[in-house]
């Protein structure tokens, strides 16, 4: 325990003997634990990458930190890969054509009346999943066949992957 809390944030002070911790903030006080104090971990997604703790009564004592499987996937990507990504899973139409084109390989003429849009609309969602890496495209004679990048998918948290697969199992 003691080396998993000081590998969570250089501001996070843990007492060797593993019964006390602190956060070098403004704040600075030791916490106790014990039987009657015992510590929750929580990872999650909106703290990092700090660390955050609730040590005031009357809720319990919480220890928030980031998840570390999203801190290492932010790690193999750089900001402009990162930042295309997220807006490519932004948007509700483009989940709902990754959903669709995770089933099978579609073209554009197949997706817009499954999404509603024109095709023109939905070539422009596409391109938006395409330059993300999400998606690939392939001609077949008239028509531009789009399929999933399973790749890429494979890459992103289990949260990310279970927006375009509702139905895959949690295991990542």
């Amino acid at each position: 325990m003691h080396r998993f809390l000081l590998g969570l944030a250089p501001q996070l002070r843990v007492e060797r003997d593993g019964r006390s911790f602190g956060l070098d903030i403004p704040h600075d006080h030791h916490v106790p634990l014990g039987p009657d104090n015992q510590l929750l971990l929580i990872p999650s997604v909106y703290v990092w990458p700090h660390v955050r703790i609730n040590c005031d009564a009357p809720w319990p004592l919480v220890l928030i930190y980031r998840a570390p499987h999203l801190a290492e996937s932010l790690r193999r990507t750089t900001a402009p890969e990162l930042l295309r990504l997220l807006r490519a899973l932004g948007d509700p139409t483009r989940l709902r054509v990754l959903q669709l084109v995770a089933e099978q390989p579609r073209s554009t003429q197949e997706l817009a009346p499954l999404v509603g849009l024109t095709e023109a609309g939905v070539s422009k969602h596409l391109r938006l999943l395409a330059a993300a890496g999400l998606l690939e495209s392939r001609r077949e004679g008239y028509y531009v066949v789009y399929s999933l990048v399973s790749e890429q998918l494979a890459s992103l948290p289990a949260e990310l992957r279970h927006l375009v697969l509702p139905g895959e199992e949690r295991s990542g």
